[in-house]
């Protein structure tokens, strides 16, 4: 049991120390703002405060865990490192150099998130404004890093501490944007693609839109066999995520009572997990959430806890309440479109707090890691540099006994995409090394 003593106890202290001592060592700890209880304990201490008094082990507290409101902040950071920038730098001799908590609780709850940085054209927050990014250390786990060499150096203060060692996990995730190329469009779709394709003379496509329509197992994009032959051949953990909103410019799956695409949904859901992909329109109509939560269950006859949204759209906080509202307990969504990496600066699975009611809450955000069209299309990587990249991550993630989530779609499965599919494969093998 680790003791610590605090000026004041606020949420935000909580949140933090929740989230180094018992989601990452795993660890017990108490809290206290009792002087006096504190210094007549003899276990292991720790005094997060303002000044020292002569504490055995002291970490100068800034000013974040203790306010209530969000404001831009100026962040001091060591970023001459070998490891990781050492964010929220102390300017006095204390244990760390550096106030570890608070750069996890401004990293874990996204604070610069809520500043509403320059946005994209999806209304997203860029990985190339990020604090992470700037620093060069997006690509690292780096809050894992610093809370596993604080916990080092607190063993070497107190020899008899001990703290549990995280287990590696890799999940691979797809989402399912467009289950199928054209079967199960509806006549309306399928016409006015037909007619397009042939009068631009594309034949092949013409050929296959009727095949697909004929017998939707040729559909190019119907590769879910393949998947889940990839996922059993290497025991892989393997979870979709279901696009199941109304058509519209981004949203362009089947409708959701097409009994095709209701009968693939079925089947794919009793062999693996199956959490929800709430649509590019949900982003601004928080209702279709639960409407398109209540479609998928309806068709899979069981409950949907996940999610990741399309696009990764997530406006902060008003998407995480809704899925709380919904009955969600694990989101999967905080990855950047156009980076790899940690978005969070973690690589294991956290409870989400709210930075606007200064919340701790039910929800689990598990950060994602690696996705085929960041590499693809938004890097422009060939596939040998996709592979470091991919070996780096998971590298960095194994060593901290985190979580390695991949994304992919079921539409890189085409022979078209050949090169990307021996890139997963190559993933699935390298993640049981």
């Amino acid at each position: 049991m680790i003791l610590i003593y605090t000026h004041h106890i606020t949420t935000r202290v909580l949140y933090a120390m929740d989230v180094v001592f018992n989601t990452v060592l795993q660890t017990e700890y108490k809290l206290t703002d009792n002087k006096e209880e504190f210094e007549g304990d003899n276990k292991c201490k720790i005094a997060y405060t303002k000044m020292d008094d002569g504490f055995s082990v002291f970490i100068k507290s800034d000013d974040l865990l203790f306010e209530s409101d969000i404001d831009t902040k100026t962040i001091e950071v060591d970023n001459e490192y070998l490891d990781f920038p050492k964010f929220f730098k102390s300017n006095t001799q204390d244990f760390l150099g550096y106030d570890l908590f608070a750069m996890v609780f401004y990293f874990a709850t996204r604070y610069e998130e809520y500043l509403k940085s320059e946005l994209d054209e999806h209304q997203r927050f860029q990985a190339e404004n990020s604090l992470a990014f700037q620093n060069s250390c997006l690509q690292i786990p780096f809050l894992n890093l610093a809370i596993q060499q604080f916990g080092d150096k607190l063993k070497q203060q107190f020899p008899s501490l001990n703290f549990n060692n995280r287990n590696f996990n890799y999940l691979s995730t797809i989402d399912v944007d467009n289950a199928f190329a054209y079967a199960h469009k509806g006549l309306k779709r399928n016409l006015g693609g037909l007619v397009k394709d042939v009068f631009n003379l594309r034949l092949r496509q013409v050929a296959q839109r009727i095949m697909s329509n004929l017998n939707d197992k040729k559909d190019p994009y119907n590769t879910f066999k393949y998947i889940n032959s990839l996922s059993d051949e290497t025991q892989t953990a393997l979870q979709y995520f279901v696009l199941i909103g109304d058509y519209s410019t981004y949203d362009k799956n089947p409708h959701y009572n097409k009994v095709g695409f209701r009968k693939l949904l079925k089947g794919l859901s009793n062999q693996h997990e199956m959490g929800l992909h709430p649509s590019y329109e949900s982003f601004n109509d928080l209702e279709k959430i639960e409407i398109e939560k209540k479609r998928l269950e309806d068709i899979i006859e069981k409950k949907v806890t996940s999610v990741r949204c399309h696009f990764l759209r997530i406006k902060l906080s008003e998407t995480y309440r809704a899925f709380i509202k919904a009955g969600i307990t694990d989101d999967y969504t905080m990855i950047y479109a156009s980076q790899s990496g940690f978005r969070t600066g973690l690589c294991t699975p956290f409870p989400w707090f709210d930075l606007e009611r200064n919340e701790i809450t039910t929800l689990t955000i598990h950060p994602s890691t690696i996705m085929e069209g960041t590499l693809r299309d938004y890097n422009g990587y060939t596939s040998e540099h996709a592979n470091s990249t991919i070996h780096n991550l998971l590298s960095e993630v194994k060593k901290q006994g985190g979580e390695f989530v991949s994304v992919w779609h079921n539409d890189s499965f085409v022979p078209e995409q050949a090169e990307w599919m021996e890139v997963y494969k190559n993933l699935l093998q390298i993640s049981k090394i």
